[in-house]
């Protein structure tokens, strides 16, 4: 049977997409597992959540009031959905809880991207566009990094169910299909109980959503009509419907606040008990950590956030999209790029990644296929030297996204000195902890010791984004003061502690985590020797342990 043109560009579509697909999934998998799969313990953070599922096993009542990470009076009021479900797998298979918080996060990452293909196909006009922005979404490092940590337990389940709660929203704007509300709802119920930070994010690009398409003059698509391609700004073309432009307008309005009222419905026995435990004010701390610079709206156009190790190239292919979309007057992804940075502004690289993914994907067709494949094809890929280039990015893509991350872990021996301090140190103990690391983010040491030690550090940040009066920030300023004094002079130790009102009885210097900042630690640990105030109690390859005498006395 012969095969018309028409059937033969429909199957090299398919096969196209097929293809783009199982690279993307590939690709993804490889690079969110790659280095996870060679160490012991979970990559970078993680010990704040370890603690709470420690809790949450240890709590007589459904969720405990509050935690014992730091030994702080941290109120548990961290999402819950994470803790649960890892908790439960734990019981249920007998998996490790630490191989869980290893193993979890890049599990998830993986699955966001099939689910970012899916709301690229609902934003971009082609399947060229929107492979591409999948294939660039799995290899960012951004659509990654900051989600297979330890930590990423709870980010990378956020991540994903924001994203399937865009695809719901875009299709309630666009489809008079009601069941999108109890989707909408479900999958925004499910955001907020995972993590802070993606709520967050899809509440402000739900708005961008609702904005952009209220005051599009275009109407919504009914069941009876043939599905459109939609234009590269992330709207269909509809035909007109009874009721007018303001009708719609209106049936969106009400079901925009439909979703809210379901979604406050939906999370509201984890919501209530915190506000009858501790004050409806205890949402807002984390907010704390949040700082809006003018600088940030410059981001965007620096080309700086990709996080690529190598050249920016997908930043430049992506800021080509950009200037495609404004010179074809569809705003949606720019508004919502430039919004990130808005409210975004300290993790705006991570959530910026989505938009910027599928102005990769437009940027692909629009600018550098036409530029190296100028009589066009098929497919858009039909000439030798267009499919150099796609290959050529499609491999640096892959190197990037495998150098980018710059990861460390716990070793054994650091673990084995952190259960000897909850062996052998009185409970009251406390600790400053050399690491050298000044960014609280990067400091692996001080975020695992009060998980594995149960002892207190005093100038650990996480966690304590939950309590008021900024001791957040507080911290973060401490840790990156402790970690930047003593890199050039631990003799005066003590009198440092004095000034900003830290009595601490013991000084962890983590050895591991100095030599990786290339700081002597030799230097430390023979200044100290020098000084009849402190005593060495424990060593190993990784890690010192050393008693403040005058804090015993």
């Amino acid at each position: 049977m012969r095969i018309s043109r028409e059937q033969n560009i429909k199957i090299q579509e398919r096969t196209f997409l097929v293809l783009g697909l199982v690279i993307a999934l590939l690709f993804g998998t490889f690079v969110r597992f790659v280095h996870v799969l060679t160490i012991e313990y979970p990559l970078n953070d993680g010990g704040f959540f370890l603690a709470l599922i420690q809790d949450l096993r240890k709590s007589d009542t459904i969720l405990p009031a509050f935690t014992s990470y730091n030994l702080n009076d941290i109120p548990f009021a961290y999402p819950p959905l994470a803790i649960f479900i890892t908790d439960f797998i734990s019981r249920l298979f007998g998996v490790s809880v630490l191989d869980l918080i290893r193993l979890f996060p890049p599990f998830i990452s993986c699955l966001t991207i099939p689910a970012f293909y899916a709301l690229a196909r609902r934003l971009l006009p082609s399947p060229i566009q929107g492979i591409s922005a999948t294939i660039a979404f799995a290899l960012l490092p951004t659509a990654f990094d900051w989600l297979i940590v330890g930590a990423g337990l709870t980010r990378s389940l956020g991540y994903l169910f924001a994203i399937l709660t865009l695809i719901q929203l875009h299709s309630l704007y666009t489809t008079d299909r009601k069941r999108h509300i109890f989707w909408a709802i479900l999958f925004s119920s499910l955001t907020i109980l995972s993590h802070p930070g993606t709520a967050w994010f899809a509440f402000y690009s739900g708005g961008v959503l609702f904005v952009y398409f209220i005051t599009k003059n275009e109407q919504v698509k009914t069941k009876m009509t043939p599905p459109q391609p939609p234009d590269a700004g992330g709207s269909n073309q509809m035909p007109p419907q009874v009721g007018g432009l303001g009708g719609q307008r209106r049936i969106n309005f009400i079901r925009s606040i439909l979703v809210a009222l379901g979604t406050a419905l939906l999370t509201s026995p984890w919501w209530r008990t915190l506000i009858q435990r501790h004050g409806v004010r205890v949402f807002l701390y984390p907010y704390q950590t949040e700082s809006f610079s003018i600088s940030a709206l410059v981001t965007p156009l620096s080309l700086l956030f990709t996080n690529e190790p190598l050249v920016d190239i997908l930043a430049v292919i992506g800021f080509l999209g950009f200037l495609n979309c404004l010179r074809e007057r569809k705003f949606l992804l720019p508004i919502w790029l430039a919004a990130v940075f808005i409210f975004d502004p300290r993790l705006s690289a991570v959530y910026a990644t989505i938009p910027m993914a599928l102005l990769v994907g437009i940027g692909l067709e629009k600018a550098i296929l036409p530029l190296v494949n100028p009589r066009g094809s098929t497919n858009g890929f039909g000439g030798k030297l267009s499919k150099a280039t796609v290959g050529f990015l499609l491999l640096y893509a892959l190197i990037s996204a495998y150098l980018a991350p710059q990861y460390n872990s716990l070793s054994k021996a650091q673990v084995d000195s952190l259960e000897w301090i909850s062996n052998h140190t009185p409970e009251n103990s406390t600790f400053l902890i050399l690491t050298g690391n000044e960014g609280y983010g990067d400091d692996y040491t001080s975020e695992w010791f009060p998980a594995f030690s149960q002892r207190r550090s005093l100038t650990t940040p996480q966690g304590h984004e939950w309590l008021p009066d900024k001791e957040f920030s507080r911290r973060v300023s401490l840790h990156a003061e402790l970690q930047k004094y003593i890199s050039t002079d631990a003799t005066n130790l003590e009198s440092w502690a004095q000034d900003n009102h830290l009595t601490f009885s013991h000084i962890l210097i983590a050895k591991k985590a100095l030599r990786e900042n290339g700081i002597p630690i030799s230097l430390i640990q023979e200044t100290l020797n020098h000084l009849d105030t402190y005593e060495i109690i424990f060593e190993n390859d990784d890690s010192l342990v050393i008693e403040h005498k005058v804090a015993r006395k």
